[in-house]
C-alpha cells in the first residue's frame, strides 16, 4: 500500500495469460497438468461449486431439512464457510495466479497445489459430516491449510523482494488467527462470539477488495477503451486503505456492539464517502455498455453501500448491522470474485474477454442476490423466508453457471 506507482505487471496481473504452447489438435479431455498448472483452475472451480452447495445447505438446515454434523453448529457453520471455505478458495485461487505475475516467480502447482487442493476439500467435507475424531481431523486440516497456502505467495514475494504486496501474506496470516478462533469457539475454549469473528474476517477481505480493486479497476477500464477516462489517485488509496486497516482494529474492538456508536457512525460515514469519491474518479458510467466491465464498479459500489448501512445501524436506524456485513458478502465479495474469476480465466485460457450470454447472467444473478438480500429485508420484513430463498436461487445461479461453464476451461490447455 505504498505510495509507489504500480508497474504494468502488478496491475496487469489477471489480464495476461499465462503461457503454455498453443498446439494444433491439443487434446479438449481433462488434464490433469493443465488443471494444476496455476492456482486459479482448481480453486476458482472448487470454489464455486462449493458456493452453488454451501448456501442450499444452509437454507435447508434452517428450515430442518438436512443436520450439520460436523463440530460447527448452525450459523457458526454458515459463517465460518462462507469465509473459509469459499471466500478463502477464490482467494487463494487469486493471489497463486496474481503473485506469479507480479513476481515472475511460480508459485505452487502440480502435486503441491493438488495436496493444498485436497485438503481444503477434505476440511469441508469433515466439517459438515464429521463428528467426534473425523470432525477434530477435520478441524486439525482447516486450521493448517491457510497457513501453508499463505507460504504459496510469501516465499515467491520474498524472493522477488516485492515489498510492495506483502500485505496480502500479512492479511492472509490474520484469517489464520480468525480461523483458529471460529475452531476455538466450536470447541468452547474461549466466550467470544463467532459473528464478531466473522465480521472481522470480512473486513479483510474489504480490505483486499479496497487494494486491489483500486488498482485494477481503472485499469482495466482505461484499457478497454483506449482512454485514460478512469482517474487513480495513489495518495487517495493510501488513505482510504489506512481508513480501512482502522476499521478492522475498530472490528477487533467493538465486534457488532453499539458502544461508542456515534464516533463509529461517523468514521464509517467519512470512509464511505471516500469510497464514492474514489468511485467518481473512475467515471463508472463510461463503462455501461460493457459488462465485463461495469460488474467490477457495480459489485465494488456495495462496499461503501454497507458502510452506509452500518452507520445508519449504529445510529439507530430500523436495521442492524448484519444487513450490512450481507451487503458486503453478497454484493461486494461475491461480485468481485466473480467479475475476476470470468475475466482472468478467459484471459490465462487464451480466450478473448468478451462476454457470453452465460457471464451476462452470471453478473446480473449475483448483483439481484445482493440486491434482494439487502433492501427486500429492508421492503419486505415479514417476507424474510421468502427473500432469503429468492436470493439463496440467484446466488446458486450465478455460481451455478459459472461452474457449468468454466469446468471445460480450467480442465483444459489453454487455446
Amino acid at each position: 500500500m505504498s505510495g509507489a506507482k504500480p508497474s504494468p505487471t502488478e496491475t496487469e496481473d489477471m489480464q495476461q495469460t499465462h503461457t503454455m504452447p498453443n498446439l494444433p489438435g491439443a487434446k479438449l479431455a481433462f488434464s490433469w497438468e493443465a488443471f494444476l498448472s496455476l492456482g486459479f483452475r482448481p480453486f476458482y472451480i472448487a470454489g464455486a461449486a462449493y458456493a452453488a452447495i454451501s448456501v442450499p445447505l444452509w437454507v435447508a438446515s434452517i428450515i430442518g431439512i438436512v443436520d450439520i454434523n460436523g463440530p460447527l453448529d448452525g450459523v457458526l457453520w454458515h459463517s465460518h464457510e462462507l469465509i473459509f471455505g469459499f471466500a478463502v478458495a477464490i482467494l487463494i485461487g487469486f493471489l497463486y495466479t496474481a503473485v506469479q505475475n507480479w513476481t515472475g516467480r511460480k508459485t505452487p502447482n502440480g502435486l503441491v497445489l493438488g495436496g493444498l487442493l485436497g485438503m481444503w476439500l477434505a476440511a469441508r467435507i469433515l466439517l459438515f459430516v464429521g463428528s467426534g475424531p473425523l470432525g477434530s481431523l477435520g478441524q486439525i486440516i482447516d486450521l493448517l491449510f491457510l497457513p501453508l497456502a499463505a507460504l504459496g505467495i510469501a516465499i515467491p514475494l520474498y524472493q522477488a523482494k516485492n515489498t510492495r504486496n506483502y500485505f496480502t501474506v500479512a492479511l492472509l496470516l490474520v484469517l489464520s488467527v480468525g480461523n483458529g478462533l471460529f475452531h476455538a469457539i466450536a470447541l468452547d475454549m474461549i466466550s467470544y462470539d463467532g459473528a464478531d469473528v466473522f465480521l472481522w474476517a470480512v473486513d479483510v477481505f474489504a480490505i483486499f477488495i479496497t487494494v486491489i480493486g483500486g488498482r485494477i479497476i481503472p485499469l482495466f477500464t482505461n484499457n478497454a477503451l483506449g482512454v485514460r477516462r478512469a482517474v487513480r489517485s495513489q495518495r487517495l488509496e493510501d488513505i482510504i486503505g489506512l481508513g480501512m486497516v482502522l476499521l478492522l482494529v475498530s472490528d477487533i474492538y467493538y465486534g457488532l456492539t453499539y458502544e461508542a456508536a456515534t464516533v463509529r457512525a461517523v468514521g464509517l460515514l467519512v470512509l464511505a464517502g471516500l469510497h464514492f469519491f474514489k468511485m467518481g474518479l473512475w467515471q463508472p458510467q463510461i463503462t455501461w455498455g460493457k459488462p465485463i466491465l461495469w460488474i467490477l464498479p457495480v459489485s465494488y459500489a456495495w462496499l461503501p453501500i454497507a458502510l452506509l448501512l452500518r452507520a445508519g445501524a449504529l445510529l439507530d436506524m430500523p436495521w442492524d448491522q448484519v444487513l450490512a456485513v450481507h451487503a458486503i458478502t453478497v454484493g461486494s465479495m461475491a461480485g468481485m470474485m466473480l467479475a475476476m474469476m470470468t475475466r482472468s480465466a478467459l484471459g490465462h485460457s487464451g480466450r478473448p474477454l468478451v462476454p457470453t450470454w452465460v457471464e451476462i447472467a452470471i453478473y446480473y444473478l449475483i448483483v439481484a442476490s445482493a440486491a434482494v438480500r439487502v433492501f427486500g429485508i429492508l421492503l419486505y420484513p415479514e417476507g424474510y423466508f421468502v427473500v432469503l430463498g429468492v436470493s439463496a436461487l440467484c446466488w446458486v445461479g450465478a455460481f451455478g453457471l459459472f461452474t457449468g461453464r468454466y469446468w471445460g476451461i480450467v480442465t483444459r490447455p489453454r487455446f
